[in-house]
């Protein structure tokens, strides 16, 4: 009887190990936070096709003020992108570094080894719809993602 007991008051005291671990570095980013699906990309209101034979996903991911972008191809191939996020009230800045994986920038016509100004069009738990008028080409991209997780 007395084993029994010691055996509840021992699974009673490690419940907050179970429930209080910590899932968000830096704090909680609001609705940001998580793995986002890239689900389209225009430019001038025209449909790119980001997805073919090759690239099946693009995820974007945002944990404390850094996103990393992922690309998942055919044959279980990633590759991924690191950079640093910060937010403005409707603004959400993207900065990659020369040394970040170059083609995954390109391909989302997003900037290299600068700031990607985006608009923040619309934010909730599962939809985000961001845009930009890039300064080179003075094309408007405009971004739609949907929450994984």
């Amino acid at each position: 009887m007395f084993a029994k007991f010691r055996c509840i008051i021992l699974l009673l005291m490690m419940l907050p190990l179970f429930f209080g671990g910590c899932t968000h570095n830096d704090g909680d980013i609001g609705d940001l936070f998580g793995r986002w699906k890239l689900v389209s990309l225009s430019a001038d209101g025209e449909e790119l096709p980001i997805y073919n034979n090759d690239v099946l996903l693009y995820s974007w991911d945002f944990q404390g003020d850094m996103i990393m972008i992922r690309e998942s191809r055919l044959h279980n191939e990633v590759y991924a992108t690191g950079g640093m996020w910060t937010r403005d009230n409707d603004m959400l800045m993207l900065k990659f570094s020369s040394s970040s994986y170059a083609p995954i920038v390109s391909a989302l016509h997003l900037i290299d080894n600068d700031i990607t100004p985006l608009n923040i069009e619309t934010l909730t738990y599962s939809d985000m719809r961001l845009w930009y008028v890039s300064d080179t080409d003075g094309v408007k991209y405009r971004y739609v993602l949907r929450k994984a997780y």
